[in-house]
């Protein structure tokens, strides 16, 4: 019996945050928890996570906006 790869789940979020536009890619493999690949900021060299994970869509969104807003401090 083969093992069979289970692709992925790739979105990319706009967003902006502190003025600053940006897209996150967030990751998410089967029905696991949501990551936060990559966050490319306007002007900026591109972020990284950490290697957190949200179990909604929509609280790693979030923390990717914070992940921006925390550049102007």
């Amino acid at each position: 019996m083969e093992h069979e790869e289970i692709e992925p789940t790739e979105e990319y979020v706009p967003g902006v945050a502190n003025g600053r536009n940006f897209m996150a890619k967030l990751i998410r493999v089967g029905d696991g928890p949501w990551s936060i690949d990559v966050v490319h900021v306007e002007g900026l060299a591109p972020l990284h996570d950490t290697g957190r994970n949200w179990a909604a869509k929509e609280e790693a969104v979030q923390a990717a906006t914070q992940l921006v807003a925390a550049l102007a401090h």
